[in-house]
């Protein structure tokens, strides 16, 4: 399943999280991620389909878990994260904003993207 949406900003709470706890996100993701996210605003709500998750525990934010799902972002591997209130189930900026970290340093791959970022997930819907 394919998305496009547009790339909008942040408050940098990801990077923070992924300095500081390296190790739990590259164990959790089997690699090494770029610290931060690349936000991308969709025209509507997309739950997310989780592949795996990281405890709040495990990061010092126990009241809420992280949940990632795989996905391409303009054919580069990456991840959603989706931060999951562990009451509630709300967190993060909801689901028409999706928080992509990746491997690779996302913002210079996307240079003239700064209109439509193509996400795809493995998933039929």
């Amino acid at each position: 399943m394919k998305v496009t949406g547009h790339i909008t900003y942040g408050v940098g709470d990801f990077r923070v999280r992924m300095v500081m706890f390296a190790d739990v996100f590259e164990r959790a993701a089997g690699e090494r991620l770029f610290p931060g996210t690349l936000n991308v605003e969709i025209p509507h709500e997309l739950e997310c389909h989780e592949d795996f998750r990281i405890r709040g525990t495990d990061i010092g934010e126990p009241e809420q878990d992280l949940l990632f799902e795989r996905c391409l972002i303009e054919g580069r591997r990456g991840y959603r994260i989706r931060p999951y209130q562990l009451r509630g189930g709300g967190g993060g900026h909801g689901d028409h904003i999706l928080e992509i970290a990746s491997a690779f340093e996302l913002r210079p791959l996307l240079l003239g993207h700064e209109h439509a970022v193509e996400i795809e997930f493995f998933r039929d819907r």
